[in-house]
């Protein structure tokens, strides 16, 4: 929403001056938080999607313009309402009576399961702490609050728990070309856990996270260190890594706006949205 208005604002006089003028703000979000690969991603979607046109090419400047503000109110529209199609699509996997392990906090984890939970499903969920900044205090409270039945466990729990878990539930950092996921740290090593014990692991993340990274392993990530105090003597090392990397043959399935995909759809889906 912020890009199309840089595009209503804009006081450029051709296509080149508005594109440039809209890569520079493009890049000043993005500066905004560098480690956001989400941010990175969307901002990059809606430069592709507002400029793929080959119309502008042959329109005069003012109604190519306004072309470009339409379709990018569309994008804005599109991604708000995301959440809610993948809440609507992933409560079909969710069964009554079903245990689910969800790790953190993520706003679109929590959209699927309020709107199962509204829809008369009955279910109970096991949320991981999510240290050092609990997130997962906050997934907590929120379900507390619409009534759903939610257990708290500390992260080093997770294949102690993993038994009594009928599903686990990811959201999404950002999802890359492989169809793997990046996420908080310790998403890797519960999805591990889940595939150890044949448990689905399913991912449920708006398009607008889809990046074009194709990391290998952990070091291949960008850094997103977190600030922590671990109260030892500085001559320690210590590892404050925000997120991991969780390759595809570990996910299940992904829930987007863009429909039910298994990981190696994912390549697909970005050849599409970046064509």
């Amino acid at each position: 929403m912020a890009l199309a208005a840089v595009i209503k604002r804009s006081q450029a006089s051709t296509m080149m001056e508005l594109e440039i003028e809209l890569k520079n703000a493009s890049d000043t979000l993005k500066l905004w938080d560098e480690t956001s690969i989400s941010l990175s991603a969307g901002c990059d979607l809606f430069m592709r999607y507002v400029t793929r046109t080959s119309a502008l090419e042959y329109e005069d400047f003012h109604t190519a313009k306004s072309r470009l503000i339409e379709r990018g109110e569309r994008f804005g529209e599109i991604s708000l309402k995301a959440r809610k199609t993948i809440a609507m699509l992933g409560q079909d996997f969710i069964f009554d009576g079903s245990n689910i392990l969800v790790h953190g906090f993520s706003r679109v984890v929590l959209a699927l399961l309020k709107m199962a939970s509204s829809n008369g499903k009955h279910f109970s969920v096991f949320c991981t702490e999510g240290r050092p900044d609990n997130t997962g205090i906050k997934m907590t409270k929120e379900l507390v609050a619409v009534g759903v039945p939610i257990k708290l466990i500390i992260d080093s729990a997770v294949a102690y728990t993993m038994e009594k878990v009928d599903l686990v539930l990811f959201g999404a950092d950002g999802v890359v070309e492989s169809g793997g996921i990046i996420n908080m740290m310790g998403t890797y090593q519960t999805a591990l856990v889940a595939h150890s014990m044949n448990k689905p692991v399913y991912v449920a993340a708006e398009s607008y996270k889809f990046a074009r990274l194709y990391p290998l392993d952990q070091t291949d990530m960008s850094p997103a260190p977190r600030s922590i105090d671990f109260g030892v003597p500085s001559i320690v090392d210590t590892d404050s890594s925000a997120r991991d990397y969780t390759p595809p043959q570990y996910l299940t399935l992904l829930f987007t706006d863009l429909g039910v995909l298994t990981p190696s759809a994912v390549s697909d889906e970005l050849i599409k949205l970046y064509l």
